[in-house]
């Protein structure tokens, strides 16, 4: 039996997606500037495709399309899917042999404006920003926590914010310590101090010489959990700056 081209379209995208299927009418060209191009990358050889777009009540209906494949130089893609601009939760179902067990869900949270394609990496790998028509670059997107996605622009602000947080929390620490000072120095006060990032070291004074402490340090515990201790640890005496000991709290 004949096929029009429409249903028979349907068919070959349709063998790139493995939970999908043909459920959208194609979009009319003069429409397509009004969406997002969504292209996984297809790793090893071996398949790749969007199963997922958002979840819950916000899922929606995956809009197929031919494009994509090999969209981008050195990589290559398999035929895409169409979304409207806005926030998404992206699934991908990676293969990466012919067996359906190899195969694994990636996801990717990121915004999507109109007339971008995206190629979808990997978790690990940036996405790829391209015009969808010109097919020039846009830049990339890069993976920070919970499977989140941002721009160039953004990261740079997360990590000058991460920085400045982290500049802020040592300058409370000195300041503490500052305030501190004549209790951390008198003989017999408990102190502690952060070895790494995991490990308190809990001591007693024992003498105090111009700007040096001699503290015996008693035993040692897992940060945020006091009963946990860490193993091959072993009581000792050492001589030390002030200013390097906090007072337990």
């Amino acid at each position: 039996m004949p096929y029009s081209s429409t249903v028979f379209r349907c068919v070959v995208v349709g063998l790139g997606f493995l939970m999908s299927g043909c459920a959208t009418a194609p979009i009319p060209q003069v429409q397509l500037q009004n969406y997002a191009l969504l292209v996984p990358q297809d790793l090893y050889g071996n398949g790749a495709a969007v199963t997922e777009i958002d979840r819950g009540p916000n899922r929606v209906a995956l809009q197929m399309t031919a494009e994509g494949s090999n969209i981008l130089a050195g990589v290559s893609t398999r035929p895409g899917v169409n979304v409207l601009p806005g926030r998404h939760t992206v699934q991908v179902n990676v293969c990466h042999a012919s067996s359906t067990k190899s195969c694994t869900p990636d996801t990717y949270v990121f915004e999507a404006k109109q007339g971008v394609a995206y190629v979808l990496r990997g978790p690990m790998q940036t996405i790829v920003m391209l015009d969808r028509f010109k097919k020039s670059p846009l830049g990339e997107l890069y993976p920070v926590s919970q499977h989140e996605f941002v721009s160039d622009k953004a990261l740079k602000t997360m990590q000058r914010n991460e920085l400045t947080t982290a500049s802020n929390a040592g300058l409370q620490i000195v300041e503490q310590r500052q305030r501190d000072q004549s209790m951390i120095r008198k003989v017999g006060t408990q102190v502690c101090k952060e070895v790494g990032r995991n490990i308190i070291y809990t001591g007693y004074v024992e003498k105090v010489a111009d700007d040096k402490l001699q503290i015996r340090i008693a035993e040692a515990h897992l940060k945020g959990n006091p009963s946990l201790r860490p193993g091959g640890f072993t009581a000792t005496t050492v001589w030390d700056s002030p200013m390097q000991w906090d007072l337990c709290r």
